[in-house]
């Protein structure tokens, strides 16, 4: 508790708020974690996941998120950064940029699928699955980006079902609830009621870099998505968690730091969420063909900055 010592009688009017704003910053810098109700069985622990993070749905009809991602593999590391904007309903634009600002990757996910453009290759690629194209491209994320969007904002009933198969408590306090179908095969929710990890089964269609690398992944290709930073564990008001730590086979892991979630409520412009492609694009379908050689993953781009702030090898080069 911070407390001064100064009389108010030798204080004018002038000092007297002066002080009083410094007691408050004081307060500020020093704010306690919010505690919120804890729960002891798994049937509250859910009920409360759920009035939090399904039951009120998204606010506003669509987003704009900016965030930078950090991908690693065994032998390499490398950041970018990422604007994913639009609407709920789609579509839905993601923009990722190099560490130094070099633009790498424009996407565009609606109702007919997956259209991606590298600028510095003038190559756009499509699919009608947007899960299976952005993989295809090397985006770690095991759903769409309208699942992401969604998740960002705090929101998971597009990829949980209402009902769990089974039910298991977790030392320390929380239940890992687990699903027979689904992208989402186990959510582990902490005492709180929050989203802690979630794990799926990793698609064919996304290869780790021991399997670019020509390697075979024995055993099963699981991803996990922790959710870390909770705003109320900083005296903040209570919001989405602003960290998501993606793991995958082999050691490939992704960190996505959220900067800001801005909800919207007026739709977007139909030109802010155009993807219009050059005249000179060559435009190659991703149907029926694996990823093919000359696509770069647009995590690691084509020599962007790694976390030290210097260019990194490029995966899959």
């Amino acid at each position: 508790m911070i407390r001064f010592a100064l009389p108010s009688r030798a204080l004018g009017p002038g000092l007297l708020r002066a002080a009083f704003a410094l007691a408050l910053l004081g307060l500020c810098a020093c704010a306690p974690r919010i505690e919120l109700p804890r729960h002891d069985e798994a049937a509250d622990d859910l009920a409360a996941f759920r009035a939090r993070f399904v039951e009120p749905g998204p606010v506003g009809s669509g987003v704009a998120v900016r965030a930078s991602l950090l991908y690693s593999t065994p032998s390499k590391a490398n950041r970018t950064d990422v604007q994913l904007f639009g609407e709920f309903d789609r579509p839905l634009r993601l923009d990722v940029r190099a560490g130094i600002g070099t633009m790498l990757a424009l996407m565009r996910e609606d109702q007919s699928g997956l259209l991606a453009f590298y600028p510095n290759d003038k190559r756009a690629y499509a699919h009608s699955d947007p899960v299976i194209g952005a993989q295809l491209l090397g985006l770690p994320f095991p759903f769409a980006l309208r699942d992401l969007a969604l998740v960002l904002s705090g929101y998971f009933g597009s990829l949980v079902p209402e009902q769990p198969d089974r039910v298991r408590a977790i030392p320390g306090g929380g239940f890992a609830f687990s699903y027979d179908s689904g992208p989402v095969r186990l959510l582990v929710i902490d005492q709180y009621g929050r989203p802690d990890r979630m794990e799926g089964v990793l698609s064919q269609h996304f290869k780790a870099q021991v399997e670019r690398d020509g390697a075979k992944i024995s055993g099963p290709r699981v991803w996990g998505l922790c959710f870390t930073g909770y705003p109320e564990d900083e005296g903040d008001p209570i919001g989405p968690a602003k960290t998501l730590t993606l793991t995958l086979p082999k050691g490939d892991s992704a960190v996505l730091r959220v900067k800001s979630v801005t909800p919207k409520a007026e739709a977007w412009t139909t030109k802010a969420l155009t993807l219009t492609l050059p005249a000179n694009a060559e435009f190659i379908s991703l149907e029926r063909q694996a990823a093919p050689a000359q696509v770069r993953e647009i995590i690691t781009g084509s020599g962007d900055a790694d976390e030290h702030g210097k260019s990194g090898p490029v995966a899959g080069s």
